[in-house]
């Protein structure tokens, strides 16, 4: 089959469908839980279309035409949980899914994390393809951060937080080492910062300052990869044009 825009390799196409990301769908194909047309497929490198082709995994068909991949950028105000639901009836973000779009809001994952009390740029996606080209570590993706500080920061300290950084961990205790990070000042006077990192630890910025002796005031994302969260209203939330859509793939 030549390739054409309407067609998907086989890992891809279950990917886009959800199933699970695309490394994963492969472990699915190898292991000969998939089906093309009523037979066993195993070469990965098949290629799918939606329009014409039946494709079962573990028995059960998928369904997937080209324009149901659908991918939200939110707004993400503080104080709200990047999480499905939380069992102290906090806010989470599916809530600022639009009503056009509830219907599938099951389907929706959210790429990546921000913590509760940071904002800004968060995408949630149909597509688990695209959730793992964003996420994954291989794939490295800038993300851009506003970062307001309890206090200004000492040119020593920012030089600190640009050189990569050993940070202690969270739960195991194992330390962390961080990459070199891109940091600079926006207003200083304002304590303003922008930060540009290409790795996604947990609460990565937050234990960078904290090391340096210092406190974040405020922490907004405003860039993923080509993506920009631009004049987006917190709370917000918007499909994204096909322009974003073709420079994420």
């Amino acid at each position: 089959m030549t390739p054409t825009d309407d067609t998907f390799r086989l890992g891809q196409f279950l990917a886009r469908c959800g199933v699970a990301s695309r490394r994963k769908a492969g472990d699915l194909i190898s292991a000969g839980r998939v089906r093309v047309n009523g037979e066993p497929e195993t070469d990965l490198s098949r290629r799918i279309d939606p329009r014409t082709d039946r494709v079962e995994v573990d028995g059960t068909a998928l369904h997937f035409a080209v324009e149901e991949s659908v991918t939200l950028m939110l707004n993400k105000p503080p104080r709200v949980l990047v999480s499905r639901d939380d069992p102290e009836n906090r806010r989470t973000v599916f809530e600022f899914v639009p009503p056009k779009f509830r219907p599938i809001r099951d389907r929706l994952v959210y790429v990546g994390r921000l913590d509760y009390m940071s904002e800004g740029l968060l995408l949630l996606t149909t597509d688990g393809d695209l959730a793992n080209r964003l996420t994954h570590p291989r794939h490295v993706v800038e993300k851009e951060y506003w970062l307001w500080t309890m206090r200004a920061l000492a040119e020593e300290e920012l030089a600190q937080l640009r050189g990569g950084m050993v940070l202690p961990g969270i739960r195991s205790g194992a330390e962390t080492a961080t990459r070199p990070a891109l940091v600079e000042a926006l207003a200083q006077e304002d304590c303003l910062y922008r930060i540009v990192l290409r790795e996604g630890k947990n609460r990565q910025i937050r234990r960078m300052i904290e090391e340096v002796g210092a406190g974040v005031r405020r922490l907004r994302r405003v860039r993923v990869g080509s993506l920009e969260l631009g004049d987006l209203r917190p709370g917000s939330m918007r499909p994204l044009t096909a322009g974003e859509r073709r420079k994420l793939d």
